[in-house]
């Protein structure tokens, strides 16, 4: 049964929500003919916003109907502080919860972190690139890498961690879980989110390391149980396996990331000793390129500076080097993914307003040599002669259209920078 603060939680948030969706048709019924279009965005987050309530309602509804708290080991929590050199600033809470229920807060965690029509706007912006294929939703894929299959997960805007009511905390292999949880939750104590959020590659980047060093605590945890009583190496998990060979290669990467580049760098750090690992805690790297050469100098997407719009963007965002990786990795050759997204100096990609009810994806890439930007422009040819159904590739600086009516153009407006353009109106995609 719901205490009555969480039943006030509810009925607030169904009435907020229910009370946008009413102020939205009021407006779209008296708007006059010349802000339509802007009443028909309005109208559209207002939506979303909904939307996204509902979702925190549900996680709302999970955390009242759920097991509550669960009681952590004291020796767990000794050998965490120990193994980090830090110690826990406040008692770590792990809650239990249905795993039917854990896929809806993990959700609301993720529209949250976005923001109102963050993830929606996202999802369109990777469909025009072409890290998504039309239909493919972002949120479901996102959500179910998280979930299915999962013992625990960590929330990273409350800094509290969640097990399913599958969970067992006599069996090895949930301790190894808990060991990973507790990890999370006394790094983010003592090295929170920042206040803002960064931007995609910089949050993915800080995430790696973060979830990294947590998956290295969890391994050598399994690896001290077999070295003591004989246990065999980590279980696998067959369910999430399957799940993730059915997702796009981009959610795929973003998925094994952390657990393969960003354990790679905090495994190092960890031998080093732990101020080496604070230290790099302390001042994250601020692109997923440092997590791959974290010796080199760092760098900054946001100085690459994109043309003038005409109309605010919807989303201002970068894809790192991580981002082109997993984009050529898609489109193209793995070697020649890795080859060319060692040259990234940086990227910045728009998504723009365009016609009356589509959008514009603009993507700007700088590479360190000429010869790495011919080979990504011939991607690109590549990439839109496949969309376009073209036998040969696309030529550069020049449009073509797709069955679909987008244009798309690729061009190389510098010795080392790369333009694409994926627009729904031929003026767009003319201007630049």
């Amino acid at each position: 049964m719901l205490d009555p603060r969480s039943l006030l939680f509810l009925l607030l948030g169904s009435a907020l929500g229910a009370a946008g969706l009413l102020q939205g048709i009021s407006m779209r019924s008296t708007a006059p003919a010349g802000t339509l279009a802007e009443m028909e965005t309005r109208l559209r987050m207002v939506r979303e916003e909904n939307e996204m309530l509902k979702r925190e309602n549900d996680s709302l509804r999970s955390l009242a109907q759920g097991g509550g708290e669960i009681s952590v080991p004291q020796e767990l929590i000794d050998r965490a502080e120990k193994e980090f050199g830090l110690r826990f600033l406040s008692s770590p809470v792990i809650h239990r919860i249905a795993r039917e229920e854990l896929r809806d807060r993990i959700a609301a965690a993720i529209e949250s972190r976005f923001g109102p029509s963050g993830i929606d706007d996202r999802q369109d912006a990777y469909q025009l690139i072409g890290w998504l294929d039309a239909g493919e939703d972002l949120l479901a894929q996102l959500t179910a890498v998280r979930s299915v299959g999962s013992r625990g997960w960590f929330d990273e805007i409350s800094g509290e961690a969640w097990v399913t009511d599958q969970f067992r905390i006599e069996d090895i292999p949930d301790q190894a879980a808990m060991v990973r949880l507790l990890a999370r939750i006394l790094l983010h104590q003592h090295y929170p989110s920042p206040p803002s959020y960064p931007g995609d590659d910089a949050a993915r980047a800080r995430e790696a390391l973060h979830q990294g060093a947590a998956s290295g605590s969890e391994a050598r945890f399994m690896a001290t149980n077999a070295r003591t009583i004989g246990f065999m190496p980590m279980k696998r998990n067959p369910e999430a396996e399957q799940l993730l060979s059915t997702l796009s290669t981009f959610v795929q990467g973003l998925t094994t990331f952390p657990v393969v580049e960003g354990k790679g760098l905090a495994d190092t750090l960890h031998v080093q000793g732990n101020e080496m690992l604070q230290k790099k805690l302390r001042n994250p790297p601020q692109t997923t390129r440092g997590i791959f050469y974290p010796a080199e100098p760092a760098m900054d997407s946001a100085a690459l500076e994109l043309p003038a719009f005409p109309e605010e963007p919807y989303l201002l965002e970068s894809a790192g080097h991580l981002g082109l990786l997993l984009w050529i990795q898609e489109v193209g050759d793995p070697g020649e993914a890795s080859a060319i997204s060692a040259d990234w100096q940086g990227d910045r990609y728009a998504l723009i307003p365009d016609g009356d009810a589509s959008t514009a994806l603009l993507w700007e890439i700088e590479l360190e040599s000429a010869d790495a930007a011919e080979r990504l422009a011939g991607f690109f040819q590549a990439f839109i002669a496949a969309k376009a159904g073209l036998t040969d590739e696309a030529p550069l600086g020049k449009h073509v259209s797709t069955p679909q009516a987008r244009h798309l153009k690729v061009t190389r407006i510098a010795q080392n920078r790369i333009r694409f353009i994926n627009a729904a109106e031929l003026e767009t995609v003319n201007r630049w």
